[in-house]
């Protein structure tokens, strides 16, 4: 059977995309490597900001356990500490394994066909479609096919549309998900640590319902080159850290802890091609400041569902028609992605300027809430740095001022 639409991975964005496309009347199938519900790392934050921006999130989650935060505590490299209270919810916090099965579920209910435990191994774009074969031998046919097969994505590869992943252009991540009979951590806190150890690197804390995902994550590039010890081993020290500092309580799990990577490095520079589209981690759309991914991965599915059913409606699955979907993408979140990686970079390479960062948020309230809002996707680049200038820049100057004279008194 021939397929108008082939959506390669059943996670966030593949589901998200399937999700877009029920109802259209196209022959529409979605393929993934595994059983659901299954497995996935991550740290299962996700920003608010998702129940506006898709209508139908609220009452299909309502069978999914979910704490919602409004508290987020910042640590810096030097261990100064911000802690910021909103007056609504900053985050919700899922368990993927329920998370990705529930919206993988409504895309069954709505019509979409759904082939799990199906591996693709090789792609191959000819005249009259894209030809998929699985590690099994199946073969399937698509007139578009969706790549959202994740980090390792077999879809960008074969495609041409990525090489090798760049150390520089991606984290290893170590995330443990423990029951909160196990880890005890406050229900209404998330916990950030910016510049891990005084490098380049990052920590969280997540409460779920009854679940706590903790972890800690560096750039790849800076893991090969200055980390002697085992992920499983900085994962028990960062551990030792929170509970003398009263965050957590309780002991690891070792079955339950897990390494992975993503990528931090921002969006490739192509993500579509003839009768192809790449999203989610497969295309790149993971913050590089925050780590989040799921948003930018529904995001990139939808818009990939809704071009790929224009594109199978006009007849035209030519790259240079698909290029509207590379488009659509910058537009809404690509240029917030590349900037999110530039401060990435300036930031993770200089842990005194997180430093300062963090004590003026703990001094200047306006600071607290830009640092909070950008965090959370509230705030656009461009935004943050035109309040910057108006709320922050006078606590900034007064504080550089006060500092000068504390070192001028201590010379």
């Amino acid at each position: 059977m021939k397929y108008d639409i082939a959506i390669v991975g059943g996670g966030p964005s593949g589901a998200t995309a399937g999700i877009s496309l029920i109802g259209s009347g196209l022959r529409v199938v979605i393929l993934d490597r595994a059983r659901f519900p299954r497995l996935m790392p991550c740290g299962g934050g996700i920003s608010y900001r998702v129940y506006k921006r898709f209508q139908y999130i609220e009452p299909l989650l309502r069978s999914v356990p979910t704490n919602f935060v409004d508290k987020v505590v910042f640590e810096s490299p030097s261990g100064s500490v911000v802690e910021f209270e909103s007056n609504g919810p900053l985050y919700a916090m899922i368990r993927r394994i329920e998370f990705d099965a529930a919206l993988l579920d409504h895309c069954k209910q709505g019509g979409i066909e759904v082939k799990e435990d199906v591996t693709i191994s090789k792609l191959a774009v000819q005249e009259d479609g894209v030809y998929l074969t699985s590690t099994s031998g199946e073969q399937f046919v698509a007139d578009i096919v969706i790549g959202a097969d994740g980090v390792n994505s077999s879809v960008a590869v074969h495609a041409g549309l990525r090489g090798p992943w760049k150390p520089s252009k991606i984290a290893i991540d170590g995330t443990e998900e423990s029951p909160s009979t196990q880890l005890a951590v406050k229900q209404d806190t998330m916990y950030v640590y910016y510049g891990i150890g005084g490098g380049y690197g990052y920590g969280y804390v997540f409460p779920k319902k009854s679940y706590v995902n903790f972890g800690i994550g560096y750039l790849l590039e800076y893991f090969q080159k200055s980390i002697t010890e085992r992920p499983y081993e900085q994962h028990l020290r960062f551990l030792n850290h929170l509970k003398e500092t009263d965050v957590l309580s309780g002991s690891s799990e070792r079955t339950n802890f897990h390494a992975y990577v993503l990528p931090v490095g921002g969006p490739l520079e192509r993500i579509s091609g003839d009768r192809l589209l790449l999203a989610g981690d497969a295309a790149g759309f993971v913050n590089g400041f925050t780590a989040e991914g799921i948003y930018y991965a529904m995001v990139s599915g939808e818009h990939a569902g809704t071009t790929a059913l224009e594109a199978c409606r006009r007849k035209d699955t030519s790259a240079e028609f698909l290029r509207r979907y590379d488009r659509a993408c910058e537009a809404e979140v690509g240029h917030e992605l590349r900037k999110s990686v530039m401060i990435q970079k300036r930031l993770f390479s200089n842990p005194k300027f997180i430093d300062s960062i963090v004590r003026l948020a703990g001094r200047s309230k306006a600071t607290r809430i830009l640092l909070t809002k950008f965090g959370v996707g509230e705030l656009s680049y461009e935004e943050l740095k035109r309040q910057a200038l108006v709320k922050a820049l006078p606590a900034y100057l007064l504080y550089k001022s006060e500092k000068g004279q504390e070192q001028v008194g201590v010379i």
